[in-house]
């Protein structure tokens, strides 16, 4: 039996997006669009010279095979006591600034740190929806970066400032964290701890034997004792065999012809799912396409995966949607507004996660 196999939920379609995932599966991902929004966050703490640590399930994934865990979910990071000033007054409101979601530590951990968020199509549930084709729903993961405050107690051990994370009761030396290295991980660099595998060891054991895919308590698969590699092996086999890249009504043959036209534009109808406009724009060849929909802007890196050469642009109506076309904006080309005080908001998210560049992607009204 192919160990991966629990994973998935075999009677669903398997379609990869770079948004929302694979479509089947039973596990919160990491996905291209949350690589974005950490890319962004870490560079913002860089950028103000925050001295902060990755750790936990992004560096199990370094520390077993060099990459990101796919079902990792979120990063987390610690900051020490001396760098709490230093982030909440200046990092966390530029966050703000650029369209990020911030808020402290819930009760129980009241005073241990903050969630910072972003990519939330609802900000009451994670498992909201969008469609990817007709009868083909799929949650796009929320981003999300867990700062923790951390101070050193009488015998060097780090401790949450509120007893929040797994770390507080692990006894981990002070020693093991400053003065930090870098490493690179999935595309993006990040301080880690000076001795990230005794902390992995210590914290979670064996992890080239011990696998165990969860997120926020929730546990979709415990090995414990299975090696590493076969593992690996059975899951990369099980996704080349089932997972397809394409949204239904695409073809690698008709995809491969696909020649975009300048002079050619299409507005996607606004209710209009990826499989449609994807469709579209493959007869179409239109070399503009608007979206129009409240939630199609998330579907900008796939259009830009699967049409490299067409230019995008998203009519942006409201301030969550200004927030993820900020978050998004790589991949898009122009961003049009009906309202002039929504313009006025993403040029506000703009200059602050920008600055005041000589040039910018175009905006019109």
């Amino acid at each position: 039996m192919n160990l991966a196999t629990p994973l998935f939920d075999s009677s669903l379609p398997a379609i990869r997006t770079s948004i929302a995932g694979i479509s089947n599966a039973k596990y919160a991902q990491f996905t291209d669009g949350s690589r974005e929004i950490y890319k962004q966050v870490l560079r913002i703490f860089e950028r103000h010279k925050l001295e902060y640590f990755l750790f936990a399930g992004a560096i199990v994934g370094y520390v077993r095979n060099g990459r990101m865990p796919p079902w990792n979910d979120d990063l987390d990071v610690i900051i020490f006591e001396d760098q709490i000033k230093l982030f909440e007054t200046v990092v966390l409101p530029l966050l703000r600034d650029c369209g990020y979601v911030c808020w402290p530590v819930a009760a129980p951990y009241t005073g241990g740190g903050y969630h910072i968020l972003a990519l939330q199509q609802d900000t009451n549930s994670r498992r909201a929806s969008i469609e990817l084709a007709d009868g083909i729903p799929v949650v796009v993961p929320w981003a999300q970066v867990d700062v923790f405050y951390t101070s050193v107690d009488e015998a060097g051990f780090i401790r949450n400032l509120s007893n929040w994370g797994m770390y507080h009761t692990k006894q981990i030396p002070e020693t093991w964290v400053r003065p930090g290295t870098f490493v690179h991980l999935d595309s993006f660099r990040a301080r880690v701890f000076s001795n990230y595998e005794d902390d992995i060891w210590h914290e979670y054991g064996n992890v080239a034997s011990n696998i165990v895919v969860h997120s926020h308590d929730k546990v979709a698969l415990k090995l414990m004792g299975s090696d590493w590699e076969q593992f690996e092996f059975d899951y990369d086999a099980l996704l080349s065999t089932t997972v397809t890249n394409l949204p239904p009504s695409l073809s690698r043959a008709r995809l491969a012809e696909f020649a975009a036209d300048a002079g050619r534009q299409f507005e996607a109808p606004a209710d209009a799912n990826f499989d449609a406009i994807a469709k579209q724009v493959c007869e179409g060849r239109p070399g503009r396409v608007t979206l129009s929909g409240a939630d199609q802007s998330f579907w900008v890196l796939d259009l830009k995966r699967l049409f490299p050469g067409v230019k995008l642009e998203v009519r942006v109506a409201t301030e969550k949607e200004a927030k993820r076309a900020i978050h998004l904006r790589r991949f898009i080309d122009s961003v049009q507004f009906a309202d002039p005080a929504i313009r006025k908001v993403y040029e506000d998210f703009l200059l602050a996660s920008d600055g005041p560049p000589s040039s910018r992607r175009s905006c019109s009204t």
